[in-house]
């Protein structure tokens, strides 16, 4: 909740004193985060790798408990969160929108990989009381280590304070409130909440940042706050005065301190709003307790992620209930923000974990809604919980690849790793979402290539350290599983492998998880997953990528190999289909293959998805092209729908319906799904394109693609088609809309050129005079060209950025160099859609051979748009090839994929 500058309002009555020999309760997560700030003080802030380790967190915390024990604090209890109430899930959305914004922001910021490590782990102590700290900055910067609290509650069980750690069932503000309240004393925290809390008559509050250390008397000096002190001396009332202070100041931030104090002797808030006030004074005065749990059961031996998950199901939900739904707020990782979370791979192994929490009770949990990262406001993804009633069944599968993994692979600590990037390769395969990540990264490690600073490798490690984590939670609720119980034996080997899980100091990290790799693939794991994933066609020969690639010993033996294709050109001669389309979807869906060498290859695969006469080659290459959907890159997603729509395929149909209705696509994506759906004609689609032309809210460049669509569609499979003359055109494309019709008297430029640009007749009509007017300006010599690009160009000021991006795909279609100004004035103006100056960049990308369009290119490689940036970038690629002596720009010559 927080009350905005109530600490600092309050400084000038909290004197800065020598902290006399007292009983200390310690809030653990402020705990934990100051450690950190502590031990980050002289680290590279926006850098992963110089995020301290766990093992230094945990001998600083440790060191500095003694250290204020050696100046006189005796500390009692430290206290940790093992429950949040229901009524703190706004608060945690936003905060976790707000951990994923910034993730958003970080990687934006650092979106070529981020920085590298400068500086090798520092010898010299964490100095425990500075004078100062750095305050936060605006600077963007990695979130916090995901698993920092439970990684401080772990160095603290295993010193002299384990008995005084508890991870409680509710708040640790309010635990901490009551036992000063029952027992005086002070309380060590970082949230000014505290002191609104009822302390009693001699409880003081003292804020860890605020601690200095006296070397020469061995004291520490900080300033205290009393809550009954501060009353007295604003003249509040004792018993209600401070509550009604704080709550003035929660209602109005712009108030001083005088004036809230004024308000809150008069009462004038609460009087105002008495309902409001009960609301907010509730949570301060008494902790949500757990008083039900049995020892068996107790949080304390449980991470507080886990004590809460398995806190809602013992005593929130009523026995015996049926198909209730848990919350679980996941650690927070780095991982890649354009790729799905890195929590989905394992969650498998959590949906086991949720099983055997079901199985301790009587009540049937339906599902757990899992959150993760967020960037609007949602109720958490979704796990549906399998029934309780087999446990051996439901345990077998992960003990079986446990199993295979430790009788493949001799360091035992590898196989949890293995496990991971298993996960990885069964999610990718089972979503068909092309080609596995953990493959590719360590397919670079094998080619010598694999950078610990890109986004790639750290969301691998992200999946790791997911894998580990979800782990660390079937053991701790497998552990809670009464040993009583008739099915008992199948979670107690379960136990027996799972307690050999690293402890989270040793979890995968960004210092050692490049060197774990390494170790992977020359020790056998390629060999392990190879067997592991024997059921999973083609998967085989994707993971032989990742082994150790034979040494060439000289020069003429490296020419060979050059000579041989490993340079991504394929020959249709040396290979069959079917292995040459395998090849492109693997240079399609690696996200390391560069972006124009995933373009050539997507033009390939759409050559072959439309020429080839046996249907199986066709729907490989469709489903090769559909594969690379889930790529974090807008542009190249757009290409695929445009592509798909252009095979005359109507296997086509599901995957563009898809990405149509997926919300959280980009809307360029989305609109060139609905495009497709059109140049497909099939009537099927009418319904789905109907539900997006008319839903609330919807971007207007889906909206009107949809409606343009709708009528393709329909005249596609009208009488008015069978009877209308076409004029035969240049393009073999699947247009938007045909042009128009030849009628007894053809129309001018000039006619065209009014009906595009008349905003009141059907977009459907004005497209197809847009694709008559490109008909009259091909081939670039006929009379009616450059007449044809002028009118053409005026599209450029038309409102709908749909019609403006069409025009400058028109213009790329033409490559005539009367359109240069147009497009150069559409891609500079950064005022303009992204999805117009994008497709203005390509368009000068077919005009590459003309002078100056190159230079213009370039201006814009570090665009602030990512898809006006990638767009150049195939521009200039297209640019190259037009200079070139390249008879076809996709991979696959035209001439010898027919043969």
């Amino acid at each position: 909740m927080g009350i905005p500058h109530l600490k600092r309002d309050l400084e000038p009555y909290a004197p800065r004193t020598v902290i006399e020999p007292c009983n200390v309760v310690v809030d653990g997560p402020a705990l934990a985060y100051h450690i950190l700030n502590l031990c980050s003080k002289k680290s590279n802030k926006t850098c992963p790798a110089e995020q301290p380790s766990y093992s230094l967190l945990g001998e600083t915390v440790v060191a500095w408990l003694e250290k204020a024990e050696s100046c006189g604090l005796v500390i009692s209890q430290i206290y940790f969160d093992g429950f949040l109430p229901t009524s703190k899930q706004p608060e945690r959305i936003q905060r976790l929108q707000r951990s994923t914004n910034d993730l958003v922001k970080y990687h934006s910021t650092f979106s070529t990989g981020v920085p590298k490590r400068g500086r090798q782990p520092c010898s010299v102590p964490v100095e425990l009381f500075p004078a100062f700290i750095n305050p936060g900055s605006s600077v963007a910067r990695p979130p916090h280590p995901p698993f920092l609290v439970p990684a401080i509650i772990d160095a603290l069980r295993c010193s002299k304070y384990g008995s005084k750690v508890n991870v409680v069932g509710g708040e640790a503000d309010g635990f901490c409130a009551s036992h000063v309240r029952e027992f005086g004393g002070m309380i060590l925290t970082s949230d000014s909440d505290l002191l609104v809390y009822d302390l009693g008559k001699d409880g003081t509050v003292v804020f860890l940042s605020d601690i200095d250390a006296d070397l020469e008397n061995n004291k520490l000096v900080a300033p205290q706050y009393s809550a009954q002190e501060i009353t007295r001396k604003l003249s509040l009332k004792p018993d209600v005065g401070f509550s009604y202070l704080a709550f003035e100041i929660f209602n109005d931030r712009h108030l001083t301190l005088e004036q809230a104090a004024e308000r809150s002797r008069r009462g004038e808030a609460v009087s105002l709003s008495r309902d409001e006030y009960n609301k907010f004074i509730s949570s301060y005065l008494s902790p949500e307790m757990n008083k039900d749990l049995s020892k068996a059961m107790t949080p304390s031996d449980f991470d507080p992620r886990v004590s809460e998950i398995v806190y809602q199901y013992k005593n929130i939900v009523s026995p015996g209930a049926n198909d209730v739904g848990l919350q679980m707020y996941l650690p927070f990782l780095l991982d890649y923000p354009a790729r799905t979370s890195a929590w989905e791979a394992s969650k498998p192994i959590r949906q086991l974990a949720y099983c055997i929490l079901q199985a301790t009770g009587s009540s049937k949990i339906g599902f757990v809604s899992e959150f993760r990262r967020l960037q609007s406001a949602s109720s958490g993804a979704r796990v549906d919980v399998p029934s309780a009633c087999n446990l051996e069944d439901a345990c077998s599968p992960l003990m079986t690849t446990l199993k295979e993994i430790a009788a493949s692979v001799k360091e035992p600590t590898l196989k949890w790793v293995i496990l991971s990037i298993y996960q990885d390769i069964v999610m990718t395969f089972d979503q068909g979402k092309g080609y596995p990540l953990g493959l590719d990264v360590l397919a670079q490690d094998a080619k010598g290539k694999l950078d610990p600073n890109s986004w790639e490798f750290l969301h691998v490690l992200a999946q790791a350290q997911a894998t580990y984590y979800s782990l660390r939670m079937l053991h701790q609720i497998s552990s809670s599983y009464p040993q009583e119980k008739p099915a008992s034996g199948p979670v107690s080997k379960l136990l027996e492998v799972l307690s050999k899980l690293p402890a989270l100091e040793a979890f995968p990290s960004t210092v050692s998880f490049a060197d774990t790799l390494e170790l992977v693939r020359t020790r056998g794991g390629p060999e392990c997953l190879i067997s592991l994933s024997s059921d999973m066609d083609g998967m085989a020969s994707l993971i032989k990528r990742i082994q150790q690639p034979p040494k060439i010993k000289n020069k003429k033996a490296r020419k060979r190999k050059a000579a041989s294709g490993t340079n991504n050109t394929f020959k249709m001669a040396e290979e069959s289909k079917l292995s040459t389309i395998a090849s492109l979807r693997a240079s399609l869906c690696a996200e390391s293959t560069p972006l124009p060498v995933r373009f050539r290859a997507l033009f390939s695969l759409k050559h072959l998805a439309k020429t080839s006469t046996e249907p199986a080659e066709s729907l490989a290459a469709i489903e090769a092209i559909a594969a690379a959907f889930p790529s974090p890159s807008a542009l190249l997603k757009h290409e695929l729908a445009y592509c798909l729509g252009q095979t005359d395929n109507k296997a086509a149909i599901p995957h563009l319906t898809d990405v149509l209705e997926d919300l959280q696509q980009d809307p360029m994506v989305r609109h060139e799904a609905a495009e497709a759906l059109g140049a497909l004609g099939d009537a099927q689609s009418l319904e789905v394109l109907k539900k997006y032309l008319v839903r609330d809210g919807e971007e207007v460049c889906v909206k009107e693609t949809c409606e343009i669509a709708i009528d393709r569609i329909e005249w596609e499979n009208s009488e008015q088609r069978r009877q209308e003359k076409l004029r035969q055109s240049d393009f073999a494309s699947v247009d938007p809309a045909p042009p128009m019709a030849q009628g007894e008297e053809t129309q001018t430029v000039e006619e065209l050129g009014q009906t595009l640009m008349d905003t009141t007749k059907p977009l459907f009509l004005r497209y197809r005079a847009m694709f008559a007017l490109r008909d009259l300006a091909s081939p670039p010599d006929l009379p009616t060209a450059v007449p044809a690009v002028h009118a053409l160009a005026k599209g450029l000021e038309d409102p709908s950025a749909l019609f403006r991006h069409e025009i400058a795909f028109v213009f790329g279609q033409l490559s005539h160099p009367a359109s240069i100004p147009a497009l150069t004035a559409a891609l500079s103006n950064t005022e303009e859609a992204s999805m117009v100056r994008h497709e203005a960049a390509e368009a000068l990308g077919s005009l590459g051979d003309e002078e100056g369009v190159e230079e213009t290119l370039k201006k814009f490689l570090h665009d602030k748009e990512a898809v006006v940036r990638e767009s150049c970038i195939v521009a200039l690629d297209m640019a190259e090839y037009e200079k070139s002596n390249e008879t076809e720009y996709a991979l696959i010559p035209e001439v010898q994929s027919t043969a």
